[in-house]
């Protein structure tokens, strides 16, 4: 190898490493992020859904793992939203419907933008392969 020292492989194969733990990294929190954005528009659905619903209506409510309960809901005109850290309000339909359609707007916005970082990591890593390649290529064509 001339000019490029062992330590300097061994760099750019960390530096590798280092760039696919933040691109998986990154890709995790992405379907974090799309998976609160589907709830919202779920929820948003149901509100659409039982907002001319009548006092009394009978439906089966999803109590987890794919199990669910019959009830009748005795008041249809108020929603207990969660606004942030911990903390849900009882909101009128069309507000909480309000409240969650901005909601799932910020998410799309921070989808987009971790797509972006994603993009770079991603540009990153091809950078660093194309510098591998082109270290190795000189040992290559000297055997």
């Amino acid at each position: 190898m001339t000019g490029v020292s062992e330590q300097d492989v061994r760099n750019l194969a960390m530096q590798h490493q280092e760039m696919q733990k933040r691109a998986e990294m990154t890709q995790q929190q992405m379907t974090a992020v799309q998976m609160a954005a589907d709830d919202c528009i779920r929820a948003i659905g149901a509100i659409s859904e039982l907002k001319d619903a009548e006092d009394g209506v009978e439906m089966m409510l999803p109590i987890g793992s794919n199990s669910y309960i019959h009830a009748k809901l005795n008041k249809v005109d108020k929603v207990v939203v969660n606004v942030g850290a911990g903390i849900s309000v009882e909101k009128t339909m069309d507000d909480a419907k309000e409240t969650l359609v901005k909601r799932s707007e910020q998410l799309g916005k921070i989808l987009e933008q971790m797509n972006v970082s994603l993009g770079q990591i991603v540009q990153n890593l091809q950078a660093l392969e194309a510098k591998a390649a082109e270290i190795q290529a000189p040992t290559m064509n000297a055997e």
